[in-house]
């Protein structure tokens, strides 16, 4: 008796509702970086600074990650915020679309993710070392995600955080519980933002950048909303300042510090200036005005 084969199943890429593109869809395109050095794509932001402005550069895009290239050398790699309707948009409008890159396995250049816990130090640990990734996540369980030179926080989600990798190849390839990528993890929708108190002087300092808003908010707490390109500076729901991001460090600190007592003995005419000063030293920054 002949025994008829067995059909085998075969996976079916899954498609969005229009049935036409794949979740995976990905696209390559051209921009020249404008004389502000602050490039948009489809409402998304890429902060490259004034002294590219006129670069031609190449940006491969989709719904997780972007790469920006010039002449071939990466740039920056950053989480996409681009949707299928802005990917499609992109290929009508001449970009090249592009085959969706093969999951790579743990160690062979590809992202991987590790869940791990941050400590009540602010620390996570990594290949052995520890990291400090920020108080705003002390005690709290988080997907750590490893792509090229960057190192992605989330929830599984959400995107909370983006850090310099520290890691080697080698180092990554040896990680406990790795397990390869799944999909990038989507900013949230709503900016980062942290507080800041201003000084006498009518200064803060944002990740590493000095911003003037004026001597008239001296002593206020003001709200910065942070964005790819740009830092703005809100006081009771007013905006009082805008400007372009010109630093590329990440914002190590959320909360406004409380004021410190003078010692005994020592006067002290302006602990807001000093804590500016300080910061600002700390961050390369002059602290005069």
């Amino acid at each position: 008796m002949t025994v008829a084969p067995v059909p085998v199943e075969t996976a079916t890429p899954v498609m969005p509702v229009n049935g036409i593109d794949p979740v995976d869809l990905a696209v390559e395109f051209t921009r020249v970086v404008p004389a502000s050095g602050n490039l948009t794509v489809c409402g998304q932001q890429f902060w490259l600074g004034t002294h590219r402005a006129g670069l031609t550069l190449t940006l491969r895009a989709d719904a997780g990650t972007v790469e920006l290239l010039a002449a071939g050398v990466r740039i920056k790699k950053v989480p996409s915020r681009l949707t299928l309707q802005h990917l499609r948009q992109l290929i009508a409008e001449g970009g090249t679309r592009l085959q969706p890159a093969a999951p790579a396995r743990p160690g062979a250049g590809g992202a991987i993710e590790v869940e791990r816990t941050v400590n009540a130090s602010d620390v996570v640990s990594l290949g052995g070392r520890s990291f400090p990734v920020g108080s705003p996540f002390a005690g709290r369980r988080l997907t750590v995600r490893l792509e090229g030179a960057v190192l992605h926080l989330s929830d599984g989600s959400t995107l909370l955080r983006s850090l310099p990798n520290p890691l080697t190849e080698d180092e990554t390839a040896r990680l406990r519980d790795a397990r390869p990528a799944g999909p990038a993890p989507r900013p949230a929708a709503e900016p980062l933002r942290v507080q800041r108190r201003v000084s006498s002087r009518g200064w803060i300092a944002v990740a590493g950048q000095r911003i003037g808003v004026g001597i008239g908010h001296a002593g206020a707490t003001v709200t910065v909303e942070a964005t790819d390109g740009t830092f703005r500076i809100t006081r009771a729901g007013q905006v009082i300042a805008e400007v372009a991001r010109t630093t590329t460090k990440p914002i190590a600190r959320f909360k406004v510090r409380k004021p410190q007592l003078p010692m005994p003995g020592i006067r002290r005419t302006s602990s807001t200036d000093d804590r500016v000063g300080h910061e600002c030293h700390e961050a390369g920054v002059p602290s005069t005005p």
